[in-house]
């Protein structure tokens, strides 16, 4: 089994119960609904276990161990521990992101002109 997978069964133990949906909007509401790597990401946010759940079941639902993370920030983190290379952010990338976003955003404006002429 691959470490991602089990890092998944682990977790998955967890993040099915009551309990961990409602410790997830308190961690939600705690980190201000913000990114805590400091990317200042509000959207879709993810709780990460500071200290895997695989190798800390004890801290599982302890919010000292607990963080909002965006999901690209929460795939870096996770790709770190599971013994991956990390994904670095590099301007090429951010400039290819930002054609495909402008790319959308002119596509989602032509759709909205055609729909209300």
């Amino acid at each position: 089994m691959g470490l991602k997978r089990e890092y998944r069964k682990h977790s998955r133990r967890v993040t099915s119960t009551k309990r961990w949906q409602v410790l997830r909007q308190i961690i939600l509401e705690r980190d201000n609904w913000t990114c805590a790597c400091g990317c200042g990401e509000r959207r879709r946010l993810e709780i990460d276990h500071i200290k895997p759940v695989r190798t800390h079941p004890e801290l599982a639902f302890d919010p000292a161990n607990l963080q909002a993370l965006a999901p690209s920030c929460h795939a870096q983190k996770t790709r770190i521990e599971v013994g991956w290379s990390p994904v670095f952010d590099t301007p090429e990338k951010r400039a290819w992101g930002q054609a495909v976003a402008d790319l959308a955003a002119k596509s989602n404006r032509a759709t909205h002109e055609v729909n209300h002429a």
